[in-house]
């Protein structure tokens, strides 16, 4: 397993070259790049500056681990609104040639928002309508399509084997679940979504969390690595027992207030001790 942290962690008023010298320095193997997220990389810009995103990630000694995209929270391929859902399609299009451009393997789609006006039989549809639909653009760009399992926030596919069934009935090798380790906190554990999800694993996000809090507190949930409430070892063992050798990435909800860069490095360096088994 490699360690990748995503651009959308830089500080905002850093520029991207500062930004990869900082992951650099830090000790991460790759970085995640965000489509939407910096002004850098949006579903606009140009596929020249797209390649460029690509060697300046190299030069600073970095690959590309994914890409991911802030945008389905606003556009989802499951909205009723037909002008929402193709606006949504885009984006991911968007990404799969872009991950194609910068040589990944996969990137992370939130697949599907359960809302009051949206019920959960009509999400359930239309996402699988969607990936179904861009199956074929995944295949042509040999990039695999990882739907993450946001389960409190899309009030979707709220189980492990809900998971599974949902990709049984997908069946394509193109489509699978960007894994994230925190956001099952109130709906199971990483280790038993592994378990039964792992051969189906595209990518992986590690965060810790305060599982105890819960929804109905104000302090947040998320925190960074070792400080919460996760089985680390157990996370560990069911990657490894899943044959799982594929990148993980951090992704840290809070950020320090002071010295943000130091949070890289103490990330960064949490991370090698998950990975090499010495925690």
């Amino acid at each position: 397993m490699k360690r990748s942290i995503g651009d959308n962690m830089i500080p905002k008023d850093w520029n991207l070259d500062r930004g990869l010298d900082l992951i650099h320095n830090a000790g991460f193997e790759g970085v995640e790049y965000w489509l939407g997220g910096r002004p850098w990389f949006q579903v606009t810009t140009p596929d020249v500056q797209v390649l460029d995103l690509k060697r300046r990630a190299a030069s600073h000694g970095l690959e590309i681990s994914n890409v991911s995209n802030t945008l389905d929270w606003r556009h989802n391929i499951s909205s009723s609104d037909p002008r929402l859902r193709a606006m949504a399609m885009l984006h991911v299009r968007r990404q799969l040639e872009t991950a194609h451009m910068l040589g990944v393997k996969s990137i992370l789609v939130v697949a599907g928002l359960v809302t009051p006006t949206e019920t959960y039989e009509d999400v359930y549809k239309h996402t699988v309508e969607a990936l179904r639909e861009l199956e074929p653009d995944a295949a042509k760009a040999q990039v695999k399509i990882g739907c993450e399992n946001c389960c409190a926030e899309q009030r979707f596919l709220l189980s492990p084997r809900e998971f599974k069934t949902f990709l049984d009935e997908i069946n394509s090798p193109w489509v699978g679940l960007h894994f994230d380790t925190g956001n099952v906190h109130d709906t199971g554990y990483p280790e038993q979504w592994i378990a039964i999800n792992g051969p189906r694993i595209t990518c992986v996000h590690v965060k810790d969390v305060f599982r105890y809090r819960g929804h109905s507190s104000r302090d947040p949930v998320y925190t960074n690595l070792f400080l919460g409430d996760n089985d680390w070892k157990a996370i560990r063992a069911a990657l490894l027992a899943a044959n799982y050798d594929g990148w993980i990435v951090a992704e840290m909800e809070g950020r320090y207030s002071a010295a943000p860069d130091q949070q890289f490095y103490d990330t960064a360096a949490a991370m090698h001790r998950f990975i090499s088994g010495t925690m």
